[in-house]
Parts: C-alpha cells; sequence; structure tokens
C-alpha cells in the first residue's frame, strides 16, 4: 500500500480535522463512516467550543489546526447563573466565555462545515461503511464515545428570545453537573447535565425545565426531545503497531469537569496526522498537549464533587464580584502547581470509568473489536 494512503474509521471531528491535514500535505485520504451522512447523531442542538481553558482565542485555535470556520460560530461572553434557590448571579468576561456551534446535519452545523472543508481538499468519504477488520496501513480511528460517564437530557425548540445563556447548579436537577440554556436567531437548547444518577435523568429534566420557567421570561415553540453522552478515561494506548492511532473520546479525550471535549477531539486529529506527517511520536505529542489539561479537569471534577448546592452558591457569589473571569478561568484550567501534582495520583485513584474497553489492543492484529476473549490493553506505547 502506498505509505501516503491513510484510512480514518469514523467522520467525527477528530477524524475529519486528521483527514484534512493529511489531504493538504497530499495524502490519500480514506474516511470510513458507518452512517450517511455525518452528525447523525445530533439533533441540531447547539453546543459550546470552550474559551476559557487557554491563553488562545478558539479562533486562534482553529486556525493553528488547519480548520476554517465555516459554520456557525457565534461568540457569547457575559451570561446568567442561578443557584438552587433560583438567585440569580451576572457572569463578567472580557472575552467571549464560549462560542456556540451547532451539532447534527443542518448546513451550518460543525459537521456538515468540517465535512464541506475535508470534501474540498480531495478526502473520500465513504458512507455506510462499517469495518469489522482494521485496514491495512496507516489507519486513524475516531469512531466517538463508548460509553456514558455524563449524559445529557434536554430539548431543542424555537423561541422569541433574544440571543442569550444561562446556567444553573442543581444538584436536585443537575447532579454533580449543571443545566444550560443557549438561546441563538429564535432557536434554543434546554437542557440537563447528569454526571451520577442516570435512571433519574428524566425526574431531573422535569425540574430543570421547571427550574427555567421560574427564572427566565421564555417561550417554548415545537419542542423536541434529545440526549447526549460522553465518556473520558485515562490508561488508554493511543497507537498500536505503530501504525494504528486512537482519537478523540475513542481514545478517552474529554473535559472531565464540564463534557466541553471538541477542542480534544479536533486537536488530538490534528495531532495524529502530524505525527504521520513528521513522523513523530503521537502519544509524546498527546503527553505535551492533551493529557496536562486532561489531568487538570478531573482534579477540578473531584473538587467540583465536594461542593454541593452551598459550595455552588459560594463559588458563584465569588465569581460574580469578579470584574473579568477570564483569567482566573484561564489560571485554573492551565496552573499545574505543586498542589494539582499532588493532588493528581490520589484523585485518578478515585476516578472510575464506567467502560472497559473492548478495543483490539493484541500486537499485529486487525480486529476492531476483540475476538480474543481478553480486554487488557496490551503493548501500550503510553500509560497515562
Amino acid at each position: 500500500m502506498n505509505s501516503k494512503t491513510v484510512n480514518i474509521i469514523g467522520a467525527g471531528p477528530a477524524g475529519l480535522v486528521a483527514a484534512i491535514n493529511l489531504a493538504k500535505n497530499n495524502y490519500k485520504v480514506t474516511v470510513h463512516e458507518m452512517k450517511k451522512n455525518v452528525g447523525m447523531r445530533f439533533n441540531g442542538d447547539f453546543q459550546g467550543i470552550d474559551n476559557w481553558s487557554t491563553h488562545e482565542d478558539a479562533q486562534e485555535f482553529l486556525e493553528s489546526i488547519g480548520v476554517s470556520i465555516n459554520f456557525r460560530f457565534a461568540p457569547y461572553s457575559n451570561g446568567e447563573y442561578f443557584d438552587a434557590s433560583a438567585k440569580k448571579y451576572q457572569i463578567k468576561t472580557s472575552r467571549p466565555l464560549f462560542y456556540l456551534i451547532e451539532r447534527g446535519t443542518n448546513e451550518w452545523s460543525l459537521d456538515q462545515g468540517l465535512k464541506r472543508q475535508a470534501l474540498e481538499v480531495g478526502v473520500h468519504i465513504k458512507w455506510n461503511s462499517r469495518l469489522t477488520k482494521v485496514p491495512d496501513g496507516q489507519v486513524i480511528i475516531g469512531t466517538g464515545p463508548k460509553a456514558a460517564d455524563a449524559i445529557a437530557k434536554g430539548i431543542v425548540f424555537e423561541t422569541t428570545l433574544e440571543n442569550y445563556y444561562a446556567g444553573f447548579l442543581d444538584d436536585d436537577m443537575a447532579p454533580q453537573a449543571y443545566a444550560y440554556l443557549l438561546v441563538h436567531e429564535g432557536r434554543a437548547t434546554f437542557a440537563t447535565c447528569l454526571f451520577k444518577s442516570f435512571s433519574n435523568a428524566q425526574e431531573c429534566f422535569e425540574r430543570a425545565l421547571k427550574r427555567l420557567h421560574e427564572t427566565v421570561d421564555i417561550d417554548i415553540n415545537n419542542p423536541k426531545e434529545f440526549g447526549g453522552y460522553a465518556n473520558f478515561f485515562f490508561n488508554k494506548a493511543l497507537t498500536k503497531d505503530n501504525r494504528i492511532y486512537y482519537v478523540g473520546e475513542n481514545a478517552g479525550f474529554q473535559d472531565a469537569l464540564w463534557g466541553f471535549g471538541m477542542r480534544y477531539a479536533m486537536h488530538s486529529g490534528y495531532l495524529a496526522a502530524q505525527s504521520i506527517i513528521e513522523g513523530s511520536s503521537y502519544p509524546d505529542l498527546c503527553k505535551t498537549h492533551i493529557q496536562p489539561k486532561m489531568e487538570i479537569g478531573l482534579i477540578n471534577r473531584w473538587m467540583f464533587t465536594r461542593l454541593g448546592n452551598n459550595g455552588y452558591k459560594k463559588v458563584l457569589k465569588i465569581v460574580s464580584e469578579k470584574e473579568d473571569l477570564t483569567p482566573i478561568m484561564v489560571k485554573k484550567h492551565t496552573h499545574y502547581g505543586i498542589g494539582n501534582r499532588i493532588l493528581l495520583p490520589f484523585v485518578k485513584l478515585w476516578f472510575r470509568p464506567r467502560l472497559k474497553d473492548k478495543q483490539c489492543m493484541h500486537k499485529n492484529c486487525s480486529c476492531l473489536w476483540c475476538k480474543h476473549g481478553k480486554h487488557d490493553v496490551l503493548e501500550a506505547e503510553i500509560d497515562y
């Protein structure tokens, strides 16, 4: 097989970013997507690309990984947050807190935008292509989350409310997580997220919806339900046999604190492509650019689970008194001080993902899903 041929399994953000960068460097790229279009596990819901976790703006980040903004990408700054007693807090930032994007099959979704960019640079996408074996040669696997460490239950709807966002912290409706409202140009997404008590998702959503009506003057028209889930884990082999690369949530790359994982997904796709182009170590690149952020996120998640409703209230009061929350947020998500280094081993022992990875990691084997009856990771090149 031509050494400049790469197969990619999965047409999510990680796989497509990898494909775009490889094709720009004259690689022949084929993306295998099991569905008939990209973004089909989403429902046109709004999400956010965080702009608080690094010093560089998310626009600069996208440019640095070879992605053009040909999709909905709207800056959102000062918003409102509510504690468990429905008290409102205003948050002020000097730059956008996040950029609103859309997921799904609509024309201006992130998924469709990345697909267009891939096709424009010559990437071949094979639709309805469900593989059972890993192809020969260099392969990038980005098949998305495989288990739920956090879930979201919500609705998308039409509204007359102007562009707006709000967050809600209350363990009775979003256990160890948050509920959120995103409104943009006459459409809106409202959902509650859960990091535990998944069986109570419907009850939690009903409580969250009641709180929304109590706190925000909003009309809800033509609502449609949707759900989502996120998967994050450590101790994942990122490469196999020096030719297979795992990216995105398939590799466990996700934000453990808030579930804002799109930066991780796209960055890992870019790093996998750069590893192939430059002949550098993908695990080493991830150790440098992604692993520290994931570890800080995990520590922040551990701290967040200890707050409870009284703690949320205190934190909201403190941050609402700041004239600019941006530098505080960036420091909290980037500073790897001695305290974090001491905490990390204990936090890793505390964290238990819901997934036992069943991808085949046996050396010199082309199984995509393990058929050997043993699912432990073998011959790992990286051990977080």
